[in-house]
């Protein structure tokens, strides 16, 4: 009876060992692609987060009733919306005019956009590390906020993203 010789079992052992290392590469390399696409994803829907709920307030508003000045940019904005102050269900006052909302700011803080009115903040998006409200000289109706994140991914390869959008106010 003939067995295999130390040589061939060092040879088939080496092919063995050359091919769970190749299969572990190639699958460390797909884990990491996974998590940067994920920490990717996870940025842009923070961002979205943010203009959705920042649009929806600035639309209501009017270019009289935001802290930012036209043909100028600043970090943070402070504004009105139109509200029902009087609570006779409309947003108009006995004399017709709208009634105004309490200041309602939006400011980076720490690595949060946040939305602060009454006193009350409430975190609009996380891991922001830039906001930038600004007004071009015309029209004047039109506000761009531009966004930037950033976050490490697991592999600890930092990531980033950026949004901008420009809301018509209307009021």
């Amino acid at each position: 009876m003939k067995g295999f010789s130390l040589i061939e079992l060092i040879f088939a052992v080496s092919i063995f060992l050359i091919m769970i290392l190749a299969i572990f590469a190639v699958m460390d390399v797909g884990r990491g692609a996974w998590f940067t696409a994920d920490v990717t994803v996870e940025l842009r829907q923070e961002i979205i987060k943010a203009f959705t709920t920042m649009e929806k307030e600035l639309k209501e508003t009017r270019p009289a009733e935001i802290s930012v000045a036209i043909d100028s940019s600043s970090a943070s904005l402070t504004f009105k919306i139109p509200q029902d102050i009087d609570g006779d269900g409309t947003i108009l006052n006995s004399a017709g005019n709208i009634e105004w909302s309490n200041n309602v700011t939006y400011a980076l803080s720490g690595n949060s956009i946040t939305r602060t009115s009454g006193g009350a903040p409430m975190v609009l998006a996380n891991n922001i590390v830039s906001l930038q409200f600004s007004r071009p000289e015309s029209p004047v109706n039109l506000l761009q906020i531009d966004i930037a994140a950033q976050k490490k991914a697991v592999n600890a390869r930092m990531m980033s993203d950026t949004g901008q959008i420009t809301v018509k106010m209307r009021n």
